[in-house]
């Protein structure tokens, strides 16, 4: 095991416990009739992955088959992972819901997770997407390679219950949050056998979502901190040493991980940026990598609670499918990595329930059209929820439909000395200065990403921070998207700022929406710079400000250029800041 390993591992145990992402979500089903009981059985399959498909490996899996199908009466399948840290057993209680409403399912343990051998790969589609492609094999009939016990010594007998469109072709969906999300998405690239994905939670692009990097000059920026360390810790101790002892393989080079793992670790430890081979990696593991082969219905749903894979990664996926003519919807719902939460009547991810919650009604709506041929409406390209609209019940009042993506119009508010105004800008001269932008050591102190629903004001040391506000707002603005910074700001050096929009209370308090934080590396030069902000759904009430503020540092985040003082003034006339606001 490496030193560096190691000493990470040391270091964020403590930290792991409080903030691993979170396993899968417990995802919801609709379907107009129960077909009551039915059983469950292990399996275990040995599996060939790689770029050569030359190792293999045993993925372990819980087949759901609901009472009274058989070989003249068969249902469609869901194949169904878990999330980062978890197991075949977290989608057991949705699992259930499915087979009881007709549903053929396979939840198995993702490799190097629950049972499950070889290392973790990222949902690479070369590991994790030919494993599912294997297990699709099982969902049509093959048996070969599928045995009911962990010594593999028993082969399972063959599957006949799974509707067929065509020999060796399974009625199939693939249903996963988080890391089972992109995993279901890298299988639609391996294999056209799939008929649709529900991706919920995911990312898009797996080094902008770690390190992410907001001018779009740069492939990456700083490291998010807290999120990187927990994974990388979390997938070493994972299988404790009995799973070391059982699966050597596991602690050969990178432990427990792929060895591009370990080197961006160490990149990031040593240059605070990743080498272009370790960026590489990260691409592959990614579907901005090969979104180009899914051509299958892809339903997204990401969290507006979320700091790790935000809004703009389902955004980037949506409009990447749409381009090619790929049918495709988003749902931005209002819990994430952050809060699993949510709001009563959207989605519970203990108790999905479609006739009681609108996400999980939509969900279950996609996958029964997609693999039921039920005659039910595809629902809207897009849909978000609104946590400032009252409603009992059921969220759908909460929730806007559009058949458009991006929504609404641009408010743009121009920057002024410590002022955001729509007007024209005065001719007052003025100067704001951000001291030790990119400096190691953080300026800023405040609650991570992990925390920031929490009512805790950002407080920055003087002269490490800049920040504008509007006047008090006479009426209430919706913002549905991501805000843009333009400035042309002077720079001493290469430097690494942060950007957060806020929501000024009157009594004064300064809150960053969900915690999202934009890093944006600035070159050393005066060319204008555009910054793209993480979009957020938000309502800036009567009576608030909105503003924008940028620091020297932000305790999320480590890495990047810096250290170095960056300078806006009333030299440079793009200085402006604008929201894409709803009516």
């Amino acid at each position: 095991m490496r030193l560096f390993a190691r000493a990470v591992v040391a270091a964020t145990t403590a930290l792991v416990v409080s903030t691993t992402p979170a396993h899968a979500a417990e995802l919801p089903v609709l379907a107009p009739q129960s077909l009551g009981d039915f059983s469950v059985q292990t399996r275990y399959f040995d599996v060939a992955v790689g770029p050569e498909r030359d190792q293999h490996c045993t993925v372990v899996g819980d087949i759901y088959v609901p009472a009274g199908l058989g070989p003249e009466r068969r249902a469609p399948a869901i194949l169904t992972s878990n999330g980062f840290g978890g197991s075949k057993d977290d989608q057991s209680g949705a699992a259930a819901r499915f087979a009881t409403h007709g549903y053929v399912v396979l939840s198995y343990s993702a490799l190097g997770f629950g049972g499950s051998t070889c290392k973790i790969y990222f949902a690479d589609p070369d590991y994790d997407g030919m494993a599912a492609s294997a297990l699709i094999g099982y969902l049509a009939g093959d048996n070969d390679g599928v045995f009911t016990d962990a010594a593999l010594s028993t082969e399972a007998p063959a599957l006949d219950v799974v509707r067929l469109d065509a020999p060796q072709d399974p009625r199939v969906g693939y249903l996963g949050g988080s890391y089972a999300g992109a995993t279901g998405l890298a299988t639609a690239a391996m294999d056209p056998r799939l008929d649709t994905v529900a991706s919920m939670i995911t990312w898009n692009d797996l080094s902008r979502s770690l390190a992410p990097e907001a001018t779009g000059r740069r492939p990456v920026g700083p490291i998010k901190s807290v999120f990187g360390s927990a994974f990388l810790a979390a997938g070493a101790v994972l299988t404790g040493p009995l799973g070391y002892a059982t699966d050597p393989a596991r602690a050969a080079g990178c432990p427990n991980y792929a060895e591009w793992v370990c080197d961006a670790a160490l990149d990031f430890a040593a240059n605070r940026q990743p080498g272009p081979a370790t960026l590489a990696a990260m691409r592959h593991v990614s579907p901005v990598d090969y979104l180009d082969r899914v051509d299958v219905p892809v339903l997204l749903a990401q969290g507006q609670k979320d700091s790790l894979f935000g809004l703009d990664e389902a955004a980037a996926t949506f409009e990447a499918l749409r381009s090619r003519g790929v049918e495709t919807s988003m749902i931005w719902h209002s819990w994430g990595h952050n809060d699993r939460k949510g709001y009563p009547g959207e989605f519970d991810i203990k108790a999905p329930d479609p006739f009681a919650q609108h996400e999980a009604a939509l969900v279950g709506n996609w996958l029964d059209r997609h693999l039921k041929d039920r005659d039910v409406d595809p629902g809207p390209a897009f849909t978000y929820f609104r946590d400032w609209v009252p409603y009992t019940g059921v969220a759908s009042p909460a929730y806007v439909e559009s058949e458009t993506f991006p929504v609404g119009a641009r408010r743009t508010f121009r920057l002024s000395n410590g002022v955001l105004s729509e007007g024209d800008s005065t001719n007052d001269a003025w100067t704001q200065t951000i001291r030790g932008a990119g400096a190691s050591m953080p300026t800023t102190f405040g609650l991570p990403n992990l925390a920031a629903e929490l009512p805790v004001p950002r407080v920055s040391l003087p002269g490490s921070a800049a920040s504008w506000t509007t006047a008090p707002l006479t009426e209430p603005v919706d913002v549905v998207g991501s805000p843009e910074l333009s400035i042309g700001p002077t720079v001493s050096g290469p430097a690494t700022v942060f950007v957060t929009v806020l929501d000024v209370a009157p009594n004064g308090v300064r809150s960053p929406i969900h915690g999202l934080v934009a890093p944006a590396v600035l070159t050393g030069s005066t060319e204008p710079v555009t910054i793209s902000l993480p979009s957020i759904v938000h309502r800036f009430d009567r009576g608030h400000r909105v503003g924008v503020e940028i620091t020297a540092s932000d305790p999320s985040f480590a890495g990047g250029p810096g250290p170095a003082d960056v300078t806006v003034s009333s030299a440079d006339p793009i200085n402006r800041f604008s929201l894409p606001t709803v009516p």
